[in-house]
Formats: C-alpha cells, sequence, structure tokens
C-alpha cells in the first residue's frame, strides 16, 4: 500500500506551535513559583516560651537574591515565548474573515477536533475543511510579507 503523502503546509507548522508555547511557558512560570516556595520556606521551632527562625539573619538576603537570579534567568525565555505567541495570534488576526480566524482560533488556540470545530460553527465537514483551507492560504500569505516571518518559518 502506498503511503499518504502529506502536504508540509509552513502556516501549519507555524499555528501548530502555539499549544507547546503555553505548556512550555506555563511550565516555566510553574517553576518560578516553585523556587520561590522553596527559597522562601521557612522553619520555625518552638523552645521553651522562645520562638526562633532556623536560619542565620543574613539567610534572607540569599535567598532574595538567588529568586532573582533564576527569574532574571528565565525572563528572556518568557519574553520569547511571548513573542512567539503574539505573532501567532498576529497571523491569526490577519485573516479578514472572521469565520477564518473563529475555526483557525478553534482548532490551534483551543485544539479542538473537527467534529467539535463543526459542532461550534454549525457547518459540516466540508466547509469546514474548506473554510480552514482558506484560511492557511492567508496565514501562508501573511508568512511571507516579511522577513522576520520567514525567518521564523524557516527555523521550524
Amino acid at each position: 500500500m502506498d503511503k499518504l503523502i502529506r502536504y508540509d503546509n509552513p502556516a501549519k507548522r507555524f499555528l501548530r506551535r502555539y499549544k507547546a508555547l503555553i505548556v512550555r511557558r506555563d511550565s516555566l512560570l510553574r517553576e518560578i513559583e516553585r523556587m520561590r516556595e522553596s527559597l522562601t520556606g521557612t522553619t520555625i521551632a518552638l523552645k521553651e516560651d522562645v520562638v526562633s527562625g532556623g536560619g542565620a539573619s543574613d539567610r534572607m538576603g540569599a535567598t532574595v537574591a538567588e529568586i532573582v537570579d533564576a527569574e532574571e534567568a528565565l525572563r528572556p525565555v518568557l519574553r520569547e515565548i511571548a513573542q512567539s505567541v503574539g505573532e501567532i495570534m498576529a497571523a491569526i488576526d490577519s485573516v479578514p474573515d472572521e469565520m477564518q480566524k473563529t475555526v483557525l482560533t478553534l482548532r490551534y488556540i483551543e485544539g479542538l477536533d473537527w467534529i467539535s470545530i463543526q459542532e461550534r460553527i454549525g457547518y459540516e465537514e466540508r466547509q469546514t475543511f474548506t473554510i480552514h483551507g482558506r484560511a492557511l492560504v492567508a496565514v501562508n500569505r501573511w508568512l511571507s510579507k516579511s522577513p522576520q516571518e520567514n525567518a521564523v518559518i524557516n527555523a521550524l
């Protein structure tokens, strides 16, 4: 049996990055929060009517410095992710037809399957695929307009 040959559409590759970017961003934000919680956790011991902290007085300063360093290391990555997500949203917003934007949003932003998309927009399968195909043409047009977008696609 012959292999099914799939057309490699740059717009699809570009738009499919959205979910992975969001998962990565959320993971990094959770890591920052985890670091804050672990570095700022304090232990308190009760000794005969006296409450004492669990570390040296300069430990607070060192902990704050560690948190700031960790956040500074992750901040450029988070900015890069935010920029990429913004480019994907701009590509969808560049599509002139609202139904096409809706299909792209449902498929690539919400991650819905085709049957769910058809139910949400009230169109049959063939119509939904036609709308999607036209939307991809519009996104490909948008991608080809500037060297910056072409660099993004070529890097995929």
